[in-house]
């Protein structure tokens, strides 16, 4: 679950919120996850599949689908997406969003990735990759992030942003908003909703957001 605390550092960059605090969650929300190692091999298959696809001459974003039949893998695409998810926080690969294909996200290796695999040096450390992005909330749990989901809207209204701005802040938190109210929300889509910098830069809700995963917290280590 680190993941979701990775996120919320790189809010907290313009923010300034306390390190201390980011670096708790980090640990209350890492304690209970399996299976590392073959994570770990895992994520290295589609670091080099990457490599190999770049260095073949094919320049272009591919997806989980893709990934999979490539790479031998037979995982749900939210595996995939939360292997990928480290490789991202590591910058050894960059993502598109693509809601309309199948997992949502478009993937391609950058330098960095592609000189850690031409040196064997792959630095990824597997948090959350075992995280399945899904919480048992309770409709009070529920209706409290609803709740600071609108006091989000109120800071962006009194915000002094361009109207363009103000619009596409909107539209992340209403988004959000949409995927809590399904029966199963993915945690991991709606925080990176959050992390957006669209709304990262915005004084008052690193707070907010810090808020959300507070409750997160809570329901993961009940």
């Amino acid at each position: 679950m680190i993941l979701l605390c990775c996120y919320l550092e790189q809010i907290a960059a313009g923010q300034h919120l306390c390190s201390a605090r980011l670096t708790i969650c980090c640990a209350t929300l890492c304690n209970s996850y399996t299976g590392l190692m073959s994570a770990s091999h895992d994520q290295q298959a589609i670091l080099r599949y990457l490599h190999r696809r770049l260095a073949g001459g094919d320049t272009r974003y591919c997806t989980i689908p893709t990934i999979k039949k490539n790479t031998g893998l037979e995982a749900s695409n939210q595996y995939v997406l939360a292997l990928t998810d480290d490789l991202e926080t590591a910058g050894l690969i960059i993502t598109r969003q693509a809601y309309q294909i199948s997992g949502g996200r478009l993937f391609q290796i950058t330098a960095a990735g592609l000189d850690a695999v031409e040196k064997d040096a792959i630095p990824v450390k597997v948090d959350s990759a075992a995280w399945t992005g899904r919480f048992h909330l309770t409709e009070h749990q529920k209706a409290e992030i609803s709740r600071i989901l609108k006091e989000m809207r109120q800071v962006i209204a009194t915000a002094r942003l361009s109207n363009a701005r103000t619009a596409n802040a909107m539209a992340l938190i209403e988004a959000a908003e949409k995927l809590i109210e399904t029966p199963d929300p993915l945690w991991p889509e709606i925080m990176r909703l959050l992390r957006s910098p669209t709304l990262a830069g915005v004084t008052g809700i690193a707070g907010l957001v810090m808020g959300i995963v507070q409750i997160l917290m809570a329901v993961a280590s009940s």
